[in-house]
């Protein structure tokens, strides 16, 4: 498998930073819900907190192979 060659457009400052806001706000989002509310709301919260968790994971195995 070939490695992908980035050009200098893809280090733009949104280009670096998409995926860990994106995962910084699902986190936020999960954090708060999880402790504002109870109930069927508690498992919705936890995968959005668990989110940031499988994308690292994803991530490292990917890199890996």
């Amino acid at each position: 498998m070939s490695r992908h060659h980035h050009n200098r457009k893809d280090l733009s400052l949104w280009g670096i930073f998409r995926v860990p806001v994106v995962l910084f706000g699902l986190s936020l989002i999960g954090l708060i819900g999880a402790l504002l509310q109870d109930g069927a709301w508690d498992g919705v919260f936890s995968a959005l907190l668990a989110s940031t968790v499988v994308v690292t994971a994803w991530a490292l195995i990917r890199s890996r192979s």
